[in-house]
């Protein structure tokens, strides 16, 4: 479902192309500041006290991606002072970085075991349990912390994407909205909340979640590509809504951030369903022209060519299709076109 989004403060809102339900975890920050998460809420100190030296060097190095030596810096603190709540915490951090699940849920719960109301530990361990769709788990982790911290976006955001995954759809609501009475402009978390909404089939709901987190995105002071392919996903789940004109706008602002082959095949489809086939059409030829790699949209630009029956430029298309994804989602109708196009539209 996701990966944990654990350097939100240094690298902006997701994955996104990486797409929705990506639980939200408390960052690398050190504890006597706030914690920053993909929910863009802020927690609160871990201990109350100044993190250690060692923690305060793992800490360091965890913010510069050098995991190995976090992990020993975390390590030491640990031995010297095994109820370092920090420690245990980041340490659990770290090895989550590095795909040590199994090592950050015991640094988790011995960090929560420390101090129980440590809100970035019960964030994060939900969020791994979110991530394995222990949903059981994650509700056990989040609930009880979720009454103590109506405040807490990430607790509040994980709650709702464990109870959605065990399909409660109404205590998946209420988590969504305590989630955002914290945060209101999130991006992501309009993004999640709408995606989610689309899942139950309430369509006219997830528009206007997703409207509002195009608006929140475009108004980021983010890093570009990241906003750029959040954007492009918003883009993508109004293609799916058909709701043509939020998304060509969504587009139009993504491909503005951060141009593309995907972004522009995809405001293309977007343009023939507005009927628009010329500029349709314009879109496809960009996307060729940006990357000849990208299958869909040499599909996609074959059937304009048939649709205006060029034949030689459609087969060209349909074949460079083919080529790239011979087995591709559309290789059964693009080898039919292809048959039409090469005798020239004759059936």
């Amino acid at each position: 479902m996701r990966n944990a989004i654990l350097l939100f403060a240094l690298a902006v809102a997701a994955s996104a192309c990486g797409g929705p339900g990506k639980p939200a975890n408390d960052d690398t920050n050190p504890p006597a500041q706030s914690s920053a998460s993909s929910s863009t809420t802020s927690e609160p100190t871990s201990t109350g006290a100044a993190p250690s030296a060692d923690t305060s060097r793992g800490i360091a190095a965890l913010q510069n991606g050098d995991y190995a030596a976090a992990k020993s810096a975390f390590e030491a603190a640990i031995a010297s002072n095994a109820r370092d709540a920090d420690a245990h915490h980041y340490l659990a951090v770290t090895l989550e970085k590095t795909n040590d699940k199994a090592g950050a849920e015991k640094e988790y719960k011995a960090a929560l075991a420390i101090k129980p109301d440590l809100a970035e530990a019960a964030a994060n361990l939900g969020a791994l349990y979110v991530d394995a769709q222990r949903w059981d788990d994650a509700i056990g982790v989040l609930g009880p912390e979720a009454k103590k911290r109506a405040d807490s976006a990430p607790v509040q955001f994980n709650l709702a994407l464990a109870y959605a995954g065990k399909g409660d759809r109404d205590d998946a609501t209420r988590a969504f909205d305590a989630a955002l009475k914290v945060t209101p402009n999130d991006p992501m978390l309009l993004y999640t909340y709408g995606h989610t909404l689309a899942t139950w089939h309430d369509g006219e709901g997830a528009v206007a979640k997703l409207r509002a987190a195009r608006d929140a995105a475009s108004g980021q002071a983010s890093a570009g590509t990241d906003r750029g392919d959040l954007l492009g996903s918003i883009g993508h789940e109004l293609l799916l809504l058909r709701a043509v004109g939020d998304c060509i706008t969504s587009f139009d602002k993504a491909i503005a951030v951060k141009d593309g082959a995907q972004f522009r095949t995809e405001r293309a489809l977007c343009k023939l369903a507005s009927k628009d086939d010329a500029g349709a059409t314009s879109d496809l030829e960009a996307a060729v022209k940006a990357d000849p790699g990208y299958a869909l949209a040499h599909y996609w630009l074959g059937t304009r060519r048939m649709a205006a029956k060029k034949w030689s430029e459609a087969a060209k298309e349909l074949e460079a299709y083919l080529k790239i994804e011979p087995n591709g989602p559309k290789a059964k109708s693009a080898r039919a076109a292809l048959a039409v196009a090469k005798r020239g539209g004759r059936k």
